[in-house]
């Protein structure tokens, strides 16, 4: 008897141990369960709503280019002001809003050495490319706010900020005044013409056909291949989470060409430039 209550006791002892090493198991379970819940849940919260802006901008390559010769004179240079029409998509990655103060477009010549800081100005529509002259319709470009998860897409009216040789901005008014001056100065030499073409072809190697060079350079004319390179401009980080967190915009680079076409038809009409395609 006693033999067989030994048994027995063994017998519940063995049930109460496998009984725990069960619900042990179980509650190990539960408890991965709850953590692969609890990722998923906070990287939904990251993705939805914690994440940082995440800025992509995207150019096509087709690029129209003019000079407009709208402003005044005493505001205008020379040949009127360069313009780059870029179509431009930017596309938000994160979850929270992204910020555009400005866009900025860099422009090379190779050929000549000559560079130029362009800005987005103006923004258009497909209205601004079916009309002629000074009528073309023109709004004024202003920071863009994109929310998360969206994309603005419009077309940029790039125009000169600066240049490298310093005095291709300058406005017709000073130039006018600077050919006075040759006017004045050569007035033997010139013989009674007004044009200063008459004065160069006597006397090519002045030094003030340098400076008036200078004043009619442009970053692109015909046949010319430039490099360009499209920057967002955001604001800074405002604390150290945005600085550790803030992911940089890639630049955009394109190779544009100026096709073969007299000076005259870049006087108010837009021309449809080469171009390779847009890469980040």
């Amino acid at each position: 008897m006693q033999l067989f209550r030994r048994r027995q006791a063994d017998t519940g002892a063995n049930e109460i141990a496998v009984h725990a090493v069960k619900h042990s198991d179980g509650g190990r379970a539960a408890a991965v369960i709850s953590g692969i819940a609890l990722v998923f849940s906070a990287y939904s919260l990251w993705e939805t709503s914690l994440k940082q802006a995440e800025l992509s901008v995207y150019a096509t390559g087709v690029v129209t280019y003019e000079r407009d010769r709208s402003a005044d004179e005493n505001i205008q240079p020379s040949g009127g002001f360069e313009v780059f029409a870029v179509p431009v998509t930017i596309a938000n990655g994160g979850a929270r809003d992204g910020v555009v103060l400005a866009l900025q477009l860099d422009i090379k010549n190779p050929n000549t050495g000559l560079s130029a800081r362009f800005e987005a100005t103006y923004t258009v529509d497909a209205a601004y490319f079916a009309a002629t002259g000074a009528k073309r319709l023109k709004t004024p470009f202003s920071a863009l706010v994109i929310a998360g998860r969206s994309a603005w897409t419009g077309t940029a009216l790039f125009y000169p900020i600066s240049y490298s040789n310093g005095k291709a901005l300058t406005p017709v008014a000073k130039v006018a005044q600077f050919n006075d001056g040759l006017r004045s100065k050569y007035a033997n030499e010139m013989g009674g013409a007004s044009s200063i073409s008459v004065l160069r072809a006597k006397l090519p190697n002045l030094p003030e056909f340098a400076e008036l060079d200078a004043y009619d350079a442009k970053v692109l004319n015909q046949s010319d291949k430039v490099e360009a390179t499209l920057r967002l401009i955001g604001p800074a980080p405002s604390g150290w989470l945005d600085r550790v967190l803030n992911v940089s915009v890639a630049p955009i680079q394109l190779t544009l060409e100026m096709p073969e076409i007299p000076e005259i038809h870049m006087r108010g009409e837009l021309v449809r430039l080469r171009s390779a395609a847009a890469r980040s």
